[in-house]
């Protein structure tokens, strides 16, 4: 008997194993069946096909069980004792391809065909990884096809990205994301999986029970994973808890967030040893660092309509800093995060995105922050804060819009306040501050029948608010629906008009998708009810 082996199998109790697993694989008790192909494993030392067959399903189940390190050495202990081995490299490849190592992935379903033959669904693998390489590499995505067929079945796969960016001190104090290189509006900043996604339907918005369920299943996703996964929780632990003054924090190195081959392959090694997990720190770090996914984008990318409440953690993304004067905007594609440029980005100039509805007067946005725990003093609410000659208007219009009245009248005042001396940036802000009094002015044509000439077009406003606050669905439902009424004018011609359109339709939702297949997410954009922007 081999050296290792305990009780060499005989075909009988061979037969008896397989059938147990056979039982354990249909109720999916991973568990027990890596306990059963253990046995077989031990038993089958001297039968090289027995054997790789029994690595290649425990690794499988490994895998399942998020054991990568285990799986990782199942497989290749399967191909030491037979290099050309199909299951084995089928489950490598899997395994591979799932912790976002396409090329050496690639290699093993190459391997595969080679052994087995030219089976359909392993060339279809192998080309799916060769496209995530590129993907991981470019950070361009072309979601054309599924948009074009209506979302169809689950979100197409994407490859985590990191793109011309880095993480350093930030001027307001922590630490934030800097571009390092000019980035156009719609250009890909990064693409990143969730550690984990909480999920459900809440009927009702004030539901706090329902919510707090979705929230615990979310927070033991997480810490299930930080216990899998020891690379995943140096990674959460590497977040702000809230408690840390600013020069506390560390800068972390980039190459953190980048999964090289070589990397990965070390810090799976070390998935041994671990101390038990800090909950209480993760517990503080989820408080702060959570992002809820953005509504609309997640209804006609994402979900489909068929959540309404989604919350995850995604780890770089998680440092970008907010400011009510974005630059940057999040489109969410299943389980992945994908922040673009929503306006044209200056090399060296901080990467921020809004963590609440940024198209809100000051006074509310100052609450909503505080709720977060800081004070935003990006340029828009300094000018709206200090500027003691407007603070008055802005005190009266914001009181106004909370108490109701005539939008329309409201819209006018402020319009001819900013007409006398206001530069083209200033007034961005402030119609994105009282961007709910624009659109009651527009959704009402009497409103518009009363006050229309004295304001610019619907079109005109929207176009102004980008600028200021960069693309979001509902900017992005006005500008279309102002040049659909014909109600464009200041705007330009026909194909300038389009232009423009399709300008805030990338920074709504970056360039994931060919100018046809753009024009069927403005149309799905016209017809969802949900309007709300992040």
């Amino acid at each position: 008997m081999a050296a290792g082996a305990r009780d060499a199998l005989d075909d009988e109790s061979l037969q008896e194993l397989r059938s147990q697993a056979t039982r354990l694989l249909l109720k999916e008790d991973w568990a027990g069946y890596i306990g059963v192909c253990s046995r077989i494993v031990d038993g089958a030392a001297t039968d090289r096909r027995v054997l790789c067959s029994a690595l290649a399903h425990r690794a499988d189940a490994r895998a399942r069980l998020g054991d990568f390190p285990g799986a990782l050495a199942d497989c290749d202990s399967a191909l030491a004792a037979d290099p050309t081995h199909p299951a084995a490299l089928l489950a490598k490849g899997a395994l591979l391809r799932g912790l976002g190592r396409y090329a050496p992935a690639a290699d093993c379903f190459r391997g595969a065909l080679s052994a087995g033959g030219g089976a359909d669904e392993v060339r279809e693998l192998l080309e799916q990884c060769r496209r995530l390489e590129a993907q991981a590499r470019s950070g361009a995505v072309d979601l054309s096809d599924w948009v074009l067929a209506g979302f169809p079945g689950k979100c197409p796969d994407l490859a985590e990205h990191v793109g011309p960016v880095e993480v350093r001190r930030s001027a307001h104090g922590g630490r934030g994301v800097f571009a390092v290189k000019s980035v156009e509006a719609g250009g890909t900043l990064m693409i990143s999986k969730a550690v984990a996604i909480g999920r459900g339907v809440i009927p009702d918005a004030a539901d706090g029970g329902e919510k707090m369920v979705v929230w615990k299943d979310f927070v033991d996703k997480v810490l299930d994973a930080a216990e899998k996964c020891p690379r995943t929780a140096s990674l959460i632990y590497n977040l702000s808890t809230g408690d840390e003054q600013d020069h506390e924090l560390t800068v972390p190195d980039m190459a953190l967030f980048k999964q090289q081959p070589e990397e990965l392959g070390h810090s799976l090694s070390e998935a041994e040893g671990q101390d038990v997990l800090d909950v209480d720190r993760i517990m503080k770090v989820l408080d702060v660092n959570c992002l809820t996914e953005d509504a609309a984008s997640a209804d006609l990318l994402g979900s489909s309509g068929v959540v309404n409440c989604g919350v995850g953690l995604w780890i770089l993304p998680s440092l970008i800093n907010h400011s009510c004067h974005p630059n940057a905007r999040r489109t969410h594609v299943g389980d992945h995060a994908i922040v673009h440029a929503s306006r044209d980005i200056k090399a060296g100039e901080e990467v921020t995105f809004p963590y609440f509805d940024v198209l809100t007067p000051v006074g509310k946005r100052r609450e909503a922050a505080r709720a977060w725990g800081f004070e935003c003093r990006c340029d828009r609410c300094r000018f709206e804060a200090e500027d003691t000659v407007l603070k008055q208007e802005l005190v009266r219009s914001e009181n106004e819009l909370v108490n109701g009245g005539d939008m329309g009248a409201l819209v006018v005042r402020l319009e001819d306040k900013m007409r006398k001396s206001m530069v083209e940036r200033r007034k961005a802000f402030l119609r994105a501050s009282f961007w709910s009094a624009y659109s009651a002015l527009f959704d009402n044509s009497r409103l518009v029948r009363k006050w229309g000439r004295r304001v610019p077009s619907e079109a005109v406003i929207a176009e102004s608010v980008a600028s200021g606050v960069g693309g979001c669905e509902s900017v992005l439902k006005a500008m279309l629906r102002g040049t659909n009424d014909g109600n464009g004018n200041g705007c330009g011609n026909r194909l300038e008009v389009e232009d423009k359109v399709v300008r805030i339709g990338r920074a709504t939702y970056g360039k994931v998708v060919k100018r046809q297949a753009m024009r069927a997410l403005f149309k799905f954009t016209l017809e969802s009810d949900n309007n709300k922007s992040l």
